[in-house]
Order: C-alpha cells, then structure tokens, then sequence
C-alpha cells in the first residue's frame, strides 16, 4: 500500500484570459495529480466553512483524505491573465493556525499563508512558496531522513540570504541536511544538486501555456518519480518537467507514471533571446496597459524590446513611421498585438513578413477577414496571450 501526505494551501484560482475558476491551490492541485497513482493521499489543508462542499465534491469524490484545520474566511487569488500577479483577498493577513504535527512515509509540504507546519517523513519533499520570505524547511522542526528541497531561483537565494545559486545550495544543503535540492528556472528548465554534482534538465515546449500551478505539478511528479518511482533525483527532475509540459499544455494535473501512456517525444526549450519589435495599438487606456504589460513579460523572457511608444513616443507620421521601418528591419522578431483591428499594427506585420522576420501575433476575438493578411503572409497566430510570448521566446 502506498500513501502520501499533502500538506499545504487550498485557495480558489480565478483567471480572466483564458478563463480558469478552481478550489485548488498548490496542495490541492498535488493530490488532484497524484490521484490513481498512489493507494492513499492525505491532503491537510485549512478551508472555511462555507468551503466545504465543494471540497468534498472535488477532493472527496476524488478519493482523497481530507484533514482540514477551520480558517475564518476563503482566500481565492485572481489574475488577469497567467503570468499576471494576482490580486489576493483578503488583503488582510489572515490569523495563524495551528495544525497538528503530520507524520508519513511521503510528505509533500508546500508553504501556505496560514501557517507553518510541522511533518516528520522518511521521504519529505519541500516547496516554500513564497516570493517574499521563504521559510526554511526545519524553522517548524520539520525533520525528513531523506529530504528534497524544490523551489525557485529566488527562494533559494532568499532562504539561503546569498548572491549566488550555488553558495546559497551549498549553505542548504549543509544547514538543512538535504539530499536533494532542485533549482526551478521557469523557462530555463531546472538544476538539479544531489550526491555533489549539478545536472540542467530542460524545460519542454508546448503549444499552448498555461503556467497558473505549472511549479506545484513539477514538485508532485517529482516527488512521485523521487520517493516512490525510485529514481535518480536526475531522472526525476526530468520526468517531473515532462509532467509539467503536459499539464500546461493542457491543463490536465493527471500526472502518468514513468514509462507509462503517450510517449511521444517533446522538443527542449532555448531562449531565443534577440530583439523584438512590439507592434499593437496603445491610443487608448486599455491598450496602452497591454503594451506596458507585453513590454515587460518580453524582457523577463530574455528579450530586448523595441516599443515604438516608449522609444519613441508620439509625433508625427513622416518622422515617426521612418523610425519605426527601421526599427522593424533591424528586430529578430515581431510580437504584434492585434486585438482591435488596428491598421497600423496589420502595415507592421506585413512589412516585417515581406522582409522575411518571424511574426507572432495575439488575436482574439478577431474577425477572419480582419486577420487575412497575417494569416496569409505566415506569421504564427495565437489566441492566448501568454501562449504567444513563449512561442516568440522561444522561437527556433
């Protein structure tokens, strides 16, 4: 018999584009992946009372043990889109709970807002959460004889207070006694440090991406493939970021077992990196938040950006459109924003496909004769906004 013990948060995740609405959290999203793989899960968690049939009608239903410790009030997390920082209410910081001491052979701990608690696992496997200040693995006395610490590149720095990757392992490692300490890189893939040596392991490319909980289902099937599966921390890192491709494409958390189902081979990710030139209307508010926006999630992809509002702002047409031809010619790609049917947008498109440049364009809710010339000169259309930024960064 196998069983595996969740703890962590249950909160509902509210998403505008594309439209996502789920009693989930990082937890609850574990046990949701986990269930046909193992005999037992035991998800412990806190809810608020008026949370609980729907609890029981997803988790319940599902198979799983719920342990639920009351909170006062239900804590949802709502973004605008999925790379988007959410907007959490309630504002307020909610009161501390106290959970009961959890004890199993696998523990999946994730950092939660109410709390800290306490596990004891032969196989522990931690995920701070926490953008701001991450907790340690033993503050709470939580103790593992075998224990995996899988957080991001910014947790890692933060918990360990270094400047760089490897000293702040090296300090975990020794300080919290862990065999494993897995390094995620969002779209670099992850590092993974175990028995001395650090391996990458890639991330995947998908089709679609959908990145709300894409961390949380890389910490289960890693876990899985680690604690129970018996691999290498290596090979389980690799399997977890398969996982996680499937799960983002898709949006289903059925995680399936190493060397079991679809096969099918993905190709690795490489940051393109390189100029962008971003094409789209900004006339008005709500465009301009957009370009602001897709300014931004380009750089934080490892592109440098040409926006023609920012670099060179409004003027008139026989010195601004000079600049901007050039500025298209001289790009690696264009990223072009559609939405609206803006004229000069679709001139930009069809002058970077005349030269030749890759165009990735978002469009949604666009009419088919609108998009006929894009669609026509080649360039790469994509409903979903954040699909669209990783196809551009990782373009071959």
């Amino acid at each position: 018999m196998t069983t595996i013990d969740i703890v962590g948060g249950i909160y509902r995740e509210k998403c505008a584009f594309p439209y996502w609405d789920q009693l989930l959290g990082s937890a609850g999203r574990a046990a949701m992946g986990l269930v046909g793989l193992v005999t037992k899960i035991r998800l412990h968690s806190a809810l608020s009372k008026g949370e609980d049939l729907a609890a029981e009608a997803s988790f319940g239903a599902a198979g799983i043990e719920l342990n639920i410790t009351r909170r006062s009030a239900p804590v949802e997390f709502d973004y605008l889109h999925c790379l988007a920082v959410p907007r959490i209410s309630p504002e307020r910081v909610l009161e501390k709970l106290v959970f009961p001491e959890m004890t199993g052979e696998v523990v999946i701990k994730f950092g939660m807002m109410e709390c800290d608690p306490r596990i004891t696992a032969h196989y522990g496997i931690y995920d701070p959460q926490s953008a701001f200040d991450p907790l340690s693995f033993s503050k709470s006395g939580s103790k593992a004889e075998h224990l995996a610490i899988v957080a991001n590149r910014g947790e890692i720095l933060s918990m360990a207070k270094k400047n760089s990757v490897d000293d702040a392992v090296r300090f975990i490692i020794s300080s919290e006694n862990a065999e494993v300490v897995v390094v995620k890189e969002g779209i670099d893939g992850a590092t993974v440090y175990s028995g001395g040596e650090s391996k990458h392991v890639p991330a995947f490319k998908t089709r679609n991406v959908f990145s709300i909980g894409s961390g949380d289902v890389f910490v289960t099937a890693f876990s899985y493939a680690w604690a129970i599966g018996g691999l290498s921390a290596f090979d389980a890192a690799t399997f977890a970021s398969r996982s996680t491709a499937d799960y983002v494409e898709t949006r289903n958390l059925a995680i399936t077992a190493p060397g079991a189902g679809d096969t099918h081979t993905r190709e690795t990710v490489t940051r393109a990196g390189g100029k962008v030139y971003l094409a789209g209307p900004f006339r008005e508010t709500g465009q301009r938040m957009l370009i602001d926006d897709a300014r931004s999630q380009l750089r934080a992809l490892g592109m440098r950006v040409f926006s023609p509002i920012h670099e060179i702002g409004p003027g008139v047409a026989e010195l601004v459109v000079r600049q901007d031809l050039a500025a298209i010619r001289e790009c690696d790609a264009v990223f072009a924003i559609l939405n609206g049917s803006s004229p000069g947008t679709v001139f930009e498109v069809g002058y970077a496909r005349a030269l030749d440049k890759p165009v990735y364009c978002v469009a949604q809710n666009m009419r088919d004769v609108d998009l006929k010339l894009p669609k026509g000169a080649g360039a790469h259309l994509h409903e979903d906004y954040v699909s669209a930024l990783f196809q551009i960064a990782w373009r071959s």
